[in-house]
């Protein structure tokens, strides 16, 4: 049996889920972006996304989820992210805040 030390233990179950949202931030160029991602699954506190940009652990990223004429808006942390293949990040987020407009 392995044991991974850098793996953050998770405190939710996670459940899936598929949605598109957009997300804003800065990526690990430096650069500022808004993009669209996919939500693949997510908990309480926080979500898997499918993202098209590399960013840094502890980078700070608004998440916009668009529902019935309203736009939630999340402040998250990223907390990992592992290559998923042509380009696409898996990246893990942690939710800070979150805010209807």
């Amino acid at each position: 049996m392995t044991f991974d030390s850098r793996a953050i233990p998770r405190r939710q179950p996670r459940f899936q889920i598929t949605t598109d949202i957009t997300v804003s931030g800065i990526d690990k160029e430096g650069h500022y972006f808004s993009t669209s991602g996919q939500v693949l699954n997510g908990s309480t506190e926080g979500m898997g996304i499918l993202l098209d940009r590399e960013l840094f652990p502890f980078t700070s990223l608004v998440i916009s989820v668009p529902r019935d004429h309203r736009t939630f808006q999340i402040q998250s942390e990223v907390r990992h992210v592992t290559p998923s293949g042509k380009g696409q990040n898996l990246v893990g987020v942690r939710f800070r805040k979150t805010t209807l407009i």
